[in-house]
């Protein structure tokens, strides 16, 4: 199942992301803006053209135990959380807990990929995805985007040793932004092997059907379950 992760809510654009051949998408707001009502209705949107919709929460924030806070907040009101990465003691604290699902633009403003060997491991005992953003590389050019791209190739180095999640983005915000699931495949092509990009392109519909599976009433946590005779 090919699952975008993206800010897409106008139905043009729904449509579009049908046509580009997406299978779904998560519908993320960030954690100060954050309106079920709004999910709902991209959700009904999405389902009329057949794609599975996911709500999600990324969290922006400088401060670690405000980033707690907000996790346990959100934890049970969407499928997925991301939090908003660059800063090193929020990425740390990130990788740190099991409720967040993905740590978003580890790179974001910093001189260097924002994830070493501890992270990675700490990232892989919690399985917190470590996101590539394609918006966040498009929106570069020259030595920027070059820079950038070092970092993807740093982070998806250490993911692959260490055996961390990883999950490839959109992140678009309206229909000039999106793109197909065969550039992303063929993006990933250029970084790393078939195989293992083609694993990349699998998580984030695994991650979602994981903690949809956990939402259910009937369910106290993995694998415990209540059945009702």
């Amino acid at each position: 199942m090919r699952i975008d992760i993206n800010r897409i809510k106008d139905e043009d654009d729904i449509k579009m992301l049908k046509e580009l051949k997406w299978n779904g998408f998560v519908f993320y707001q960030y954690d100060y803006e954050f309106d079920k009502e709004l999910f709902e209705e991209v959700k009904s949107i999405g389902e009329s053209y057949k794609l599975k919709v996911y709500s999600g929460v990324k969290i922006k924030t400088e401060n670690p135990k405000e980033l707690r806070k907000k996790v346990k907040k959100f934890r049970n009101k969407c499928h997925i959380i991301l939090v908003e990465g660059g800063i090193l003691k929020i990425n740390r604290a990130s990788v740190e807990m099991h409720d967040v699902d993905i740590l978003s633009t580890p790179e974001l403003g910093r001189k260097d990929s924002g994830i070493d060997h501890v992270l990675a491991r700490l990232a892989s005992t919690h399985r917190v995805s470590l996101e590539i953003n394609l918006k966040n590389l498009l929106s570069k050019d020259g030595y920027e985007r070059a820079r950038t791209l070092l970092f993807f190739r740093n982070n998806l180095k250490l993911a692959k040793k260490y055996d961390v999640p990883v999950v490839i983005s959109t992140d678009a915000e309206n229909k000039y932004q999106i793109k197909n699931p065969y550039d992303l495949r063929a993006f990933l092509n250029t970084l790393v092997d078939v195989n293992y990009s083609k694993k990349i392109m699998e998580t984030t519909y695994k991650i979602c059907e994981f903690r949809d599976y956990l939402m259910k009433n009937n369910v106290v946590r993995y694998g415990v379950e209540i059945i009702k005779e």
